[in-house]
């Protein structure tokens, strides 16, 4: 008990130094820009991102104080806000070394104006100056530039501690507690240009989940779309278990992710199932979460896509055609374009710089914490279910999770069914291979496929390609020997295929990615695992924690995690999340 309050008000400590020395930065910098012509846009940034963590931070030291973090929680929030505490601290005394330079260039210009020989600070002066930069001597040009990159490289180093402070903070705000529903809802209430997104999409998915749980308001809201209610044209992306289609205004674009229902599963079940995701999806940020907004889901009876097919059944047996379709409309941001399945990017054999491949990596990291933070699985993580949208910054800028085909809520039920498909097998843990899976699918198994994904990415190669005179797909010789019978797979045993991704990832990726990113996927692939040991804990701590992210994998210690699930989130973040946001190149 001691303990646990010891580390509360560790976190509300830590919050209050970043509370104090965020604001001393702000106001520093207002007084160093104020005015300044080309300091505006940046002051402009600094203001609004520190508006944003202001809050954040505000609303976990009062979470903290009233001691609802777990001891996980309280770590890691110990750990990152003491991150931020010192680039804070940082950032404050460079711009103060900043002012104080300012002051004695001001005063050595007054020195020499024979019309002023008195000095007196003023920060119009030196706006004077800086505004007419074309007349500076080339010295003072450089002077100012430097400046001017210092404070925009300290901006840069908070914008990326927040990248990794944000899915920690999601985290905490799916928990069950009536201070985090408080502090939300005063959020919601304030005027909409006051709102900060984050903030308002976490409360969107709070309630969403919980109407998913609350039979009193379960039935509140619809996502169901007819299809008289939208034009769809779509369009098969290549390579991909999606669709595109552009509507009727030609401005806007949507995906359309068709799931099929599981023969042996509940129609009733799986449609309040399929109701619950589309009302999480419907509320999150494109921007942070890396998952599309879902405008809602068009119902499609089996029989009738046999009626568009010429086939006429009877609609008074519905059930001889098997179960429904479920069609997820997804919205795609207006400033992304030209759609691809990372599949058919890594097909293509055009090379991106590694900056962009390992920013692909960082996002699709980010974007499967998030499922799992909103209590889902998406048991379908392959380079189909990845599509990669063009922005401004890449043509491989925008990656988002789609084939939610197989999704289930984490504590849902599962159905031991799978298939024999190599290519499919070939992302799916050994426990969860073939027709009939050993193991009940969890979050970890997520973990595994996405290690996979990562290993590709890193070695930027297909593991699977077409065939020449066959719809199948065939091994890339990075797996060894092609088989003809390309439905089995391709290294031997499922526990086989696993050591020979593992041996890949040890010999190759080092040279082309980094240790780093090595050992990031190397956990991934070894998330299940007993035993194994992370980069810089001693044989005792490994003996002691047990499986890859220390939670067991059998006996009584199978499913560590509280009603929360925040356990394997902590350890993700931790070991995969914080980890690869940090490698820079």
């Amino acid at each position: 008990m001691g303990e646990t309050l010891g580390a509360a008000l560790a976190v509300v400590a830590f919050a209050d130094q970043c509370l104090k020395y965020g604001n001393k930065f702000v106001k520093r910098c207002k007084s160093y820009l104020h005015a300044e012509e080309e300091a505006v846009e940046l002051l402009v940034s600094i203001e609004v991102n520190w508006l944003k963590m202001e809050t954040q931070i505000g609303i976990l030291k009062r979470v903290a104080a009233a001691g609802q973090l777990s001891n996980a929680l309280q770590m890691m929030q110990s750990q990152v806000l003491s991150q931020l505490e010192g680039k804070l601290k940082t950032a404050s005394l460079i711009v103060e070394q900043l002012m104080i330079e300012k002051r004695e260039e001001e005063k050595a210009r007054a020195k020499n104006d024979p019309k002023n020989l008195k000095w007196k600070h003023d920060d119009r002066d030196i706006t004077a100056v800086v505004k007419d930069f074309g007349g500076m001597r080339v010295n003072s040009k450089l002077k100012y530039v430097y400046k001017k990159k210092a404070l925009l490289e300290i901006v840069q180093e908070i914008e990326k501690w927040q990248a990794r402070y944000d899915p920690t903070w999601i985290l905490i705000m799916q928990m069950s507690s009536k201070n985090i529903d408080d502090e939300l809802e005063q959020q919601e209430e304030k005027p909409k240009r006051e709102q900060i997104p984050i903030i308002i999409a976490a409360k969107g998915i709070r309630d969403a989940a919980r109407a998913s749980q609350d039979m009193k308001v379960r039935d509140q809201g619809t996502v169901w779309i007819s299809t008289d209610d939208i034009d769809l044209i779509p369009t098969p992306i290549p390579h991909s278990s999606v669709e595109i289609s552009q509507l009727d205004d030609e401005k806007s674009m949507v995906l359309i992710d068709t799931m099929v229902s599981n023969p042996a599963a509940n129609v009733n079940s799986t449609t309040k199932e399929v109701r619950n995701l589309a009302r999480i999806l419907a509320e999150v940020d494109p921007s942070t979460f890396g998952l599309l907004k879902c405008r809602g889901v068009i119902r499609v009876h089996n029989y009738e896509l046999l009626s568009r097919l010429g086939i006429v059944p009877n609609p008074k047996s519905p059930s001889i055609y098997g179960p429904p379709v479920f069609k997820f409309i997804f919205e795609v941001p207006a400033q992304l374009s030209n759609p691809q399945s990372l599949r058919a990017v890594l097909l293509s054999g055009k090379v991106y710089p590694l900056d962009e491949r390992l920013e692909l990596a960082k996002k699709l990291a980010s974007s499967v914490l998030f499922v799992h933070t909103v209590q889902f699985v998406h048991k379908n993580i392959r380079p189909e279910t990845i599509v990669v949208f063009e922005n401004e910054h890449s043509s491989i800028g925008a990656p988002y999770l789609a084939g939610f085909e197989k999704f289930r809520i984490e504590d849902g039920n599962t159905f031991l069914a799978g298939d024999a498909l190599w290519d499919h097998n070939l992302y799916r843990h050994p426990s969860r291979q073939g027709t009939l899976p050993e193991m009940h699918y969890q979050m970890q198994h997520d973990i595994y496929s996405l290690g996979v994904v990562l290993l590709e990415i890193g070695l930027w190669t297909s593991f699977a390609s077409p065939g020449t005179e066959t719809s199948s797909m065939i091994p890339c010789p990075e797996l060894g020997p092609t088989n003809p019978d390309s439905v089995k797979p391709p290294l031997g045993t499922p526990t086989q295929l696993k050591t020979h991704l593992e041996a890949l990832a040890k010999t190759e990726l080092p040279s082309r990615m980094g240790k780093r990113y090595t050992d990031i996927v190397l956990l991934c692939l070894q998330c299940l695992d007993q035993n194994t040991q992370i980069e810089g804990e001693s044989s005792g701590e490994k003996d002691g924690r047990g499986s890859g992210f220390g939670v067991g994998v059998g006996g009584e210690d199978e499913e560590i995690v509280d009603e929360d699930g925040v356990v394997i989130g902590v350890r993700y973040i931790e070991n995969v999340l914080q980890k690869m946001l940090e490698i820079t190149v």
